[in-house]
């Protein structure tokens, strides 16, 4: 006879903890962190200001190569035993490279882990991202160029072309049947 007997865990894997860095359309990114609530965060009690200042001291956003004012947005538990942290950064619009640095994991146990991923505007399909240690702490996302005003220019005059050709085959098409009709 088989005998389960329950064992403690915890769902998040201490050791290895999640940035998600997320580029909106107005330039500004909003920071997604998460650690297993066991793990110790470089020694520290997690009062909210302890972990405001990690944050704030341990992250650092750029846009290419200007750093972004930061804001912390809080804390929560998820679901699966994890400690969120939030954050975004007033990033300008239009920036060619988004770069993260996380100076805190130079503070975390030897060996931690951290899977991070920068994702770029919606429609520009740009994304980037890799596995970061205290020796590897930074991570930076290439942005391509959106279209040129030129070739959105180009875009509406082929539309107005192809939309005019469009009402002069029409009206051909009338006047033709209206010829025929009368015959």
């Amino acid at each position: 006879m088989l005998l389960l007997v329950p064992r403690p865990g915890s769902a998040h894997t201490q050791g290895l903890s999640t940035a998600e860095l997320s580029v909106e359309p107005d330039g500004h990114v909003d920071a997604r962190l998460t650690f297993a609530t066991a793990e110790p965060l470089a020694g520290m009690t997690p009062s909210p200001d302890d972990l405001r200042a990690f944050v704030l001291d341990g992250v650092d956003v750029t846009a290419d190569g200007a750093r972004c004012d930061a804001t912390f947005r809080g804390a929560s538990v998820t679901d699966v035993d994890g400690l969120l942290l939030e954050a975004s950064y007033a990033c300008p619009a239009g920036a060619r490279e988004i770069g993260v640095t996380l100076y805190y994991l130079s503070a975390l146990r030897p060996g931690h882990r951290e899977i991070a991923r920068i994702v770029g505007p919606p429609g520009s399909n740009a994304a980037v991202e890799g596995v970061l240690t205290g020796d590897r702490r930074a991570l930076t996302l290439r942005v391509p160029a959106a279209p040129s005003a030129p070739n959105a220019r180009l875009g509406r005059r082929v539309l107005v072309l192809t939309a005019a050709f469009a009402a002069f085959m029409l009206a051909l098409f009338a006047w033709r049947w209206r010829a025929a009709r009368r015959r």
